[in-house]
């Protein structure tokens, strides 16, 4: 995304990836790449690992603390970037729709931004494990409750899914302070980290 938008505006074509500015898209798409390498992770490393000699709870505690940093790693690299990208005019953070939605808050948008890309990351990971353990059936129960986790989270924040509330459950709203957002988000984490030591605790390792 990066070399897209330095290309875009070398060329003058960035009106071609329509109102969104970089942060914009890197806000939004890297809760997809966190919730994908979430799922994967469960398939492709809990068997590596353990085969290797580690336990299922230090496998756990390193990849919890793995996603967390990963979760602060982005904030502190896109953050800079975006506004070298304004400086150059390659990209308008002024005009920034999720700039906006937070009102201009920095601080406020990258710690959002960190918060959910790591419960997106948990929700790929709880999913990835709920299939690892059980049969695909019970594994799509895993795949509700993560919905109805993010949905949660998002109506703390009140950003992207706040339309599809509306649409749905227009009685449904949730005006809190940041304070609470962030209480609730914190608790939405600690009940993804539950269940996912919960599944993997004693799971039986696939050797192959």
């Amino acid at each position: 995304m990066l070399l897209l938008n330095i290309a875009l505006g070398i060329t003058g074509s960035s009106s071609n990836i329509g109102q969104d500015d970089f942060f914009s898209i890197i806000y939004r798409s890297t809760k997809g790449f966190m919730l994908v390498i979430g799922i994967i992770f469960s398939f492709g490393f809990l068997s590596f690992y353990v085969r290797h000699g580690f336990t299922r709870k230090d496998f756990f505690k390193g990849a919890a603390l793995a996603a967390l940093l990963l979760s602060i790693a982005f904030p502190l690299v896109v953050g800079p970037v975006s506004l070298l990208l304004s400086a150059m005019n390659f990209s308008d953070t002024g005009n920034s729709p999720v700039l906006q939605a937070f009102e201009h808050n920095w601080f406020l948008a990258l710690a959002s931004f960190g918060i959910q890309i790591f419960v997106y990351y948990l929700m790929g990971w709880m999913i990835g494990s709920g299939f690892y353990r059980h049969d695909w059936i019970r594994g799509l129960g895993f795949i509700a409750i993560a919905i109805v986790l993010v949905g949660f989270m998002d109506a703390l924040w009140q950003f992207e899914l706040a339309s599809l509330w509306d649409r749905w459950m227009p009685a449904f709203t949730l005006d809190v302070p940041l304070y609470a957002s962030l209480a609730g988000s914190a608790v939405i984490m600690v009940l993804g980290l539950v269940l996912i030591r919960l599944l993997t605790r004693k799971v039986t390792i696939k050797l192959r």
